[in-house]
């Protein structure tokens, strides 16, 4: 009993200690879809709740961890010693689109491996703080599943890699991706160009 109180007080004490560092609620990354706008955004800087279930700051969507997790810091989610699955979700809409799944994290690092809709996709770094993995360390990923026809609703799942792993935010977006014309459409377009090409010829005759 006093072994387990004690190493929950060590590991709080490190993650206190290198999250005094960190800028909670801050990207520090740009947005991986650069400058386009997203169709749809869905945004966590803070959970406020137990489980992790809690109501996003922009957007709609829901979050939990399985097993449960649990709010530990400035409404972040602290894993401790389980190895939690995430899971997030975000309704969608007709189209073609690309989409991202983004978080930040401290501590121990997640899974590169994660799933949209049951179609896995290996993660990005966009920023880390060059400290080694563990107790302060931060670092930002996302992954992005390319050409995706709109779902009604968009399940996103990753995992942690270790335990001791701190959450601090968690992003989806989709992205209209420009349709690209069919080769029947370019060929219907050479073909009235062809015609007005004509026209003209005859005209000047």
């Amino acid at each position: 009993m006093n072994t387990t109180l004690s190493s929950i007080a060590l590991a709080t004490s490190l993650v206190f200690s290198g999250s005094a560092l960190a800028a909670g609620g801050v990207w520090d990354s740009a947005a991986p879809w650069g400058d386009a706008e997203p169709v749809q955004l869905t945004e966590w800087n803070t959970f406020d709740t137990l489980s992790g279930d809690s109501t996003p700051e922009i957007g709609a969507g829901t979050i939990s961890l399985s097993p449960a997790g649990f709010t530990f810091q400035n409404g972040d989610i602290y894993t401790l010693f389980s190895l939690p699955t995430i899971t997030a979700t975000l309704a969608g809409t007709a189209g073609v689109f690309d989409v991202y799944l983004r978080v930040a994290t401290q501590g121990n690092s997640l899974a590169s491996e994660a799933s949209l809709n049951g179609v896995s996709a290996n993660s990005i770094l966009a920023f880390t703080d060059g400290a080694d993995q563990g107790a302060g360390s931060e670092q930002e990923l996302y992954w992005v599943w390319n050409n995706v026809t709109g779902a009604d609703l968009y399940t996103f799942q990753f995992k942690a890699a270790e335990a001791h792993i701190l959450i601090d935010q968690v992003a989806l977006a989709t992205v209209a991706v420009a349709a690209v014309p069919e080769p029947s459409t370019y060929a219907m377009l050479a073909l009235g160009l062809g015609m007005l090409g004509a026209a003209s010829r005859r005209r000047k005759k």
